[in-house]
């Protein structure tokens, strides 16, 4: 009963918190358009009513983002950005309220990423929830968004690292983060952090696929020592990992343990035709 009365309550406020709110809004601001709201204005205006209005903020995005997915409303890049910026409103009013962080990183990069800039502009405002929400979904969409979004596998694989070590994070994440540094070029470091991982788990399962990773990625560093080797000595980059047999550098080339082959990439780096993923009907899988 009490539930239900602070419903009623929390609608029959929400009306005149959002008029009074876009109110606020900079006079230059069209008819039709995401309005601009400012962060001091409202503390004055809502002294004790921050968290009320930062879910009347939430609400009324998440309303803009679902009009914009369904095709009724078009949102141009300005509009996003100002849509962010309120977003980035509502933390500093409830800077402890993860929905408004899973709504930064789970929804609104995908709108944003053809904007230049706002994909980093989510980010910090995310980064704002680090410390404040203990909640390993903020640091794995910080991570998300640096490797897929902003192509940056090293800063994507340290916030995926810091997301992998608190509670509630799922065991993929172990194997994600080497893969990423392995293909940034940071084998040393990828190797590193398997070994740490492996030592760690209790998980058989995990410890398995973990030991597999392993061997790959020691056998991807020594084949790129190798082929630097070759480089030193003859001035050029292989034709091909074959090459390495062919001046004795190396008695044949070694199984990947996913099922794929090792390759000579562009950029004379050593990878594998498996990607690091088990090969569909390998004999090794």
């Amino acid at each position: 009963m009490l539930r239900l009365i602070f419903a009623v309550l929390l609608i029959a406020l929400s009306y005149p918190l959002m008029e009074k709110a876009v109110s606020l809004k900079p006079k230059s601001v069209e008819r039709g358009e995401v309005p601009v709201l400012s962060y001091k204005k409202l503390l004055l205006s809502f002294p004790t009513f921050n968290q009320a209005v930062a879910d009347l903020i939430y609400v009324y995005n998440a309303y803009l983002v679902g009009g914009s997915v369904s095709g009724k409303r078009s949102l141009n890049c300005k509009e996003w950005e100002r849509l962010v910026k309120n977003e980035e409103v509502a933390v500093k009013l409830d800077p402890y309220n993860f929905d408004l962080y899973y709504f930064l990183g789970a929804y609104l990069p995908w709108q944003v990423r053809r904007c230049g800039g706002l994909v980093e502009k989510v980010n910090a405002v995310l980064k704002e929830g680090l410390g404040k929400v203990d909640d390993w979904r903020i640091p794995f969409f910080i991570g998300f968004n640096y490797f897929y979004f902003l192509g940056s596998k090293v800063e994507g694989a340290e916030y995926l690292k810091r997301a992998s070590s608190m509670k509630g994070s799922p065991k993929y994440l172990k194997l994600l983060i080497p893969r990423l540094y392995a293909q940034s070029g940071r084998l040393d470091f990828a190797v590193a952090v398997t070994a740490e991982e492996l030592k760690r788990a209790k998980d058989e399962k995990l410890k398995e696929e973990l030991q597999k990773r392993l061997e790959a990625l020691l056998e991807i560093k020594r084949l790129q020592e190798l082929v630097n080797l070759y480089r030193r000595r003859f001035g050029v980059c292989p034709p091909s990992l074959r090459a390495l047999i062919e001046v004795g550098l190396i008695r044949r080339l070694p199984k990947d343990p996913y099922g794929g082959k090792f390759v000579l990439k562009e950029g004379c780096k050593v990878w594998t035709t498996s990607d690091l993923r088990p090969v569909k009907g390998s004999s090794d899988r």
